[in-house]
């Protein structure tokens, strides 16, 4: 089957963006033969997964970056210039609201964000964000809450079906509508309130390696502030949790796996460290599987290296089924942060343990039982919705329903004709015969 073009040229991206391609010696001339067409085509792709910034950063760091088209070059400046204002203000923000939460005496967890730097990115300027967590006890959430709600902060979705492992999505209503620039700094960063780090009732998957994490938090320094976030281990493991939820979700951002890449490239040495990772994930099995599954898949993607000890825990609990799946589909729907299937059921099965669940699982994936929340317009206070907002606002809901029926009626078909083939090659392969992937 012939591969399109910009999907030939995101293959060789990630190819360029591996772990394993920093050797100067790796040719990667191929790229720059590219056209201004092709690059703007690939751009496209690493802008929805979040990788054009670390793209900028190791053509840079190859010295390749003035082989590419003028226009691209511009563009890439302008976006990490756009980014570093962004930045700018999510700190400020990030500030703020450490220090409320601490002046109200309410105890709680920075989660991700600006914290994952330096383990996970080598510049805080080459991360995208668009929100910030907060892990706050039950007793304490409503106290919490009423921190952004006094800052105008206004639930996105006020319904008990978005409630998962945090309260309905946060969002200042400032009135800013999308102009198709994700680096805009003036798209406003929702914040959300987690009382948990994982929800074993929507996922079906049970999960107690985060249990207690309340009883190992760590200190950071961040501009002079001291904010209470998890450990090292424990933000690995929550991490790798939260990518995986996202892969079984088909919305994993390609960024989520390069920066676990980077996570390894950057301890591959630290001995001590994964002997207390691999302790810390030890008692829950489902956390260990979920972890060779996803550092197997950062590796497909993006390479990496490992200890010996990290080594023999993915040899001894990556199934067959999450090996053929990394095989088969890790890199072939990577470049589409995995939305363009349903595929990731295989992998969620493999998952359930029960009968009874696993049939719940595939009435839940095959059969949506929510209408799409409505996306046009969230950030608009509703003094602001005149008529002419309120004509438009149907019509690109119609079109949003529409575009989610037709994913949904493809990746039936799609599915009901591989799952044969992929029961029978998982059979094989558990048999220790390796299928042609």
């Amino acid at each position: 089957m012939r591969i399109p073009m910009n999907s030939k040229l995101g293959f060789q991206i990630l190819d360029y963006l591996s772990f394993h391609g920093l050797d100067p010696a790796v040719d990667h001339s191929f790229l720059f033969l590219r056209s201004e067409e092709d690059w703007q085509h690939g751009l496209k792709l690493t802008d929805t997964a979040g990788l054009t910034l670390h793209l900028l950063a190791r053509l840079k760091e190859r010295h390749d970056f003035e082989r590419l088209p003028i226009s691209v070059q511009h563009y890439m400046e302008q976006t990490f210039h756009d980014n570093k204002a962004r930045l700018s203000q999510i700190s400020e923000e990030f500030l703020e609201f450490n220090r409320l939460l601490q002046s109200k005496g309410i105890p709680y967890l920075s989660l991700k964000g600006l914290l994952l730097y330096p383990d996970f990115v080598d510049r805080l300027e080459h991360r995208v964000q668009y929100d910030h967590d907060f892990l706050v006890a039950q007793e304490d959430l409503h106290r919490a809450l009423q921190v952004f709600t006094d800052l105008g902060y206004t639930p996105l979705e006020p319904s008990e079906r978005m409630v998962v492992d945090h309260l309905p999505t946060l969002v200042k209503k400032t009135g800013w509508i999308w102009r198709g620039n994700l680096y805009d700094s003036d798209i406003p960063r929702a914040v959300e309130l987690h009382f948990r780090l994982w929800s074993p009732d929507f996922d079906l998957i049970s999960i107690s390696s985060l249990d207690w994490i309340w009883e190992d938090p760590t200190q950071n320094d961040f501009h002079g502030l001291t904010v209470p976030s998890l450990s090292r281990e424990h933000t690995l493991l929550y991490v790798l949790l939260h990518s995986f939820r996202h892969l079984l979700r088909s919305d994993l951002r390609l960024s989520h796996l390069y920066e676990l890449s980077y996570f390894l490239h950057r301890f591959s040495e630290d001995r001590s460290f994964w002997d207390n990772f691999l302790l810390a994930a030890s008692g829950c099995p489902q956390t260990l599987k979920a972890t060779a599954l996803m550092f197997g898949l950062a590796r497909h993607c993006f390479g990496g290296t490992l200890s010996p000890s990290l080594q023999a825990m993915i040899d001894n609990h990556l199934s067959p089924a999450c090996d053929l799946w990394i095989r088969r589909y890790g890199k072939g729907e990577a470049i589409h942060c995995y939305r363009r299937s349903k595929n990731a059921i295989f992998l969620h099965l493999d998952f359930v343990e029960s009968y009874a669940s696993r049939w719940i699982l595939i009435r839940r994936k095959l059969i949506p039982r929510h209408l799409p929340l409505a996306s046009y317009g969230v950030q608009t206070p509703t003094h602001r919705q005149n008529l002419s907002f309120q004509l438009r606002q149907p019509f690109y809901y119609f079109q949003q329903l529409l575009e989610r029926m037709t994913f949904h009626l493809s990746s039936l078909v799609g599915l009901s004709i591989q799952f044969p083939i992929w029961y029978f090659k998982v059979q094989l392969h558990k048999e220790g015969i390796n299928p042609k992937y």
